[in-house]
């Protein structure tokens, strides 16, 4: 499973990225908070067993909230955030909620430890994970999406399990059984070349910004 500390780093990516003429330390932080917050409910799972990847990783958060900036922006005749932020402000919070989706519940949902995407309205784990490709002797050969008529599931191997049921997702916080059937507690940090790559870029991509910034440039 993607760790906080990877989408802590793609959310610093996207800041870099989506952050323009807005870009310093202030702004980063807020957005990196945002790709990280989901990731808050594992706390909330030390209460009730199951919410981890669920309370806080569906798309309701972040729909509520896009839905207000949308409104608040667009269709009140003085905006609280323009008025108290500017379009500064505006920015951040767009860019904010775009790290929440992305690195926050997307990491999440496209792996093979999965998220309850639609909790609480419908509180089943899903992990969307296959290939593409070009084969000589299949052709074109995609498995994200498999529909089917005998009623099996769209998304192949999905099904990990329900907030109901107790369903764990393995944190520090939220051990999992281990290999010699007692509770191991892994803190996941970096568990895979492509992990390594997206904080290591993170970080060079950041600071590079941060000193162009400094020399006062873009």
């Amino acid at each position: 499973m993607p760790s906080t500390l990877v989408a802590a780093a793609l959310a610093g990516l996207l800041a870099a990225a989506l952050l323009d003429e807005q870009f310093d330390a202030r702004a980063v932080a807020v957005v990196v908070a945002a790709g990280v917050a989901p990731d808050l409910d594992a706390v909330a799972a030390l209460a009730v067993e199951g919410l981890h990847n669920a309370l806080l990783h569906n798309v309701f958060v972040p729909g509520v909230a896009a839905a207000l900036i949308l409104w608040d922006t667009r269709y009140r005749d003085r905006s609280w955030l323009r008025t108290r932020y500017g379009a500064r402000g505006i920015r951040i919070a767009w860019v904010a909620v775009a790290a929440y989706v992305v690195p926050g519940i997307l990491l999440d949902l496209l792996n093979v430890e999965s998220a309850a995407p639609l909790y609480p309205v419908h509180d089943r784990f899903y992990s969307v994970v296959g290939k593409f490709e070009l084969n000589n002797k299949q052709g074109i050969v995609f498995t994200f999406v498999q529909p089917s008529l005998d009623g099996g599931p769209l998304f192949p191997g999905s099904r990990r399990g329900t907030v109901a049921n107790r369903y764990v997702v393995p944190t520090f916080l939220n051990p999992a059984e281990g290999p010699d059937q007692g509770l191991e507690r892994v803190f996941f940090a970096i568990s895979s070349g492509w992990e390594l790559l997206v904080v290591v870029a993170s970080v060079v991509v950041l600071g590079v910004r941060f000193r162009l910034r400094s020399w006062g440039v873009v």
